[in-house]
């Protein structure tokens, strides 16, 4: 499904069908690319191994400080050019490991800290050469709907299931013509029920900087 279906599909069920429409394609657009990203978040929707986001050089001149894109909600698991993934830790993990570590030689990394710097990872000990960092990451859409016949990029059976955010949205517009509040919470409730709950921030963050089981839970 594309966005103009996308779009077709909330027209008909808002009853928007007539122009002058209540709501314009601009806003529309904005909201399928809002319903999307709330889709991931909420459901980690796209896990990624395979794109430019997760192979990233590692330079040592950085200081083994490597740069993730703002679509990375959080790092699944991390590998240089050996088998053995590198082993998730915070900066109270690597205190705790080693007082020191900050100040050890360079070498072959072993972990990766996740809090030492926002929108980066750190490897621990900085590498003593350059490598290919590979990832299996959680995120969100790469790039925003923008033309009509671009797709979603999650899995097309949840493409549909968009629109119950988009009415959400429409409904809870501040126009005499357009706000709903039953309708909105009703479009909300449908929209929880296929992606769950929203995702806070403090959710996020949490997840993103602990360890925990690889048990598929985020």
């Amino acid at each position: 499904m594309n966005l103009q279906e996308l779009i077709q599909v909330f027209r008909l069920e808002a009853d928007d069908v007539t122009e002058p429409y209540l709501w314009s394609d601009e806003e529309l657009t904005e909201y399928a690319n809002d319903a999307e990203n709330e889709a991931c978040r909420r459901a980690r929707l796209i896990v990624d191994s395979t794109t430019a986001v997760t192979q990233l050089l590692v330079d040592p001149a950085q200081g083994g400080l490597v740069r993730l894109d703002p679509a990375i909600i959080f790092v699944r698991n991390a590998r240089l050019g050996y088998p053995r993934p590198l082993r998730r830790m915070s900066m109270r993990d690597m205190d705790q490991f080693n007082p020191y570590w900050q100040n050890t030689q360079p070498g072959r990394p072993a972990f990766f800290v996740t809090d030492f710097e926002t929108g980066a990872i750190q490897l621990h000990p900085v590498p003593d050469s350059e490598d290919i960092l590979r990832l299996s990451v959680v995120r969100t859409p790469l790039a925003e709907m923008r033309d009509l016949q671009d797709v979603p990029e999650i899995a097309f059976r949840f493409h549909r299931s968009l629109r119950y955010w988009m009415l959400y949205r429409a409904y809870s517009k501040q126009d005499s013509q357009a706000n709903d509040p039953k309708k909105a919470a009703d479009s909300l409730a449908l929209f929880e029920q296929e992606f769950g709950k929203k995702s806070s921030a403090i959710d996020e963050n949490w997840i993103a900087h602990e360890q925990l089981d690889y048990d598929g839970t985020y």
